[in-house]
């Protein structure tokens, strides 16, 4: 991961966060039709995704902010999001949380192993409280 990279991955209400102490750990995967609903609104909002791998659907840039969807198998598929600190777009924040609240999700932060709702306040929060950051070099390509 980047270091202007802040990862965060949608979750169910109800599911509490992974166990990160496994190697390897995985979000817990979203129903299928959660994550199509999902899809059709962020094709709404940001456009036709483009195709990383086979299926795996990114909404957005691949050096920006964006929302990945990963087809686990025919009944499941996890989704995350990348958000660049570089970029000051409240707006990207507020999608994905109203996203995530509409569909019965929170979100789990991979890097200070929290769940943090999905409040444009709450993500700001753990944003600056994360190792992401615009480093000096970039502040200069702006």
């Amino acid at each position: 991961m980047a270091a202007w990279q802040f990862d965060l991955y949608f979750i169910a209400r109800d599911t509490s966060a992974p166990n990160m102490d496994a190697e390897g750990w995985d979000a817990p995967p979203l129903p299928l039709g959660l994550v199509y609903d999902v899809q059709t609104e962020l094709t709404n909002y940001l456009g036709s995704p483009w195709m990383m791998l086979p299926h795996w659907l990114v909404f957005g840039p691949e050096r920006g902010n964006r929302v990945d969807i990963l087809f686990e198998n025919e009944i499941e598929a996890s989704v995350f999001v990348r958000c660049d600190v570089r970029d000051e777009a409240p707006q990207f924040l507020v999608l994905v949380s109203n996203l995530a609240h509409i569909h019965g999700c929170r979100f789990f932060s991979p890097q200070s192993r929290e769940l943090l709702e999905p409040n444009l306040e709450v993500l700001e929060s753990a944003i600056r409280r994360s190792s992401a950051r615009i480093l000096p070099d970039e502040l200069l390509r702006r």
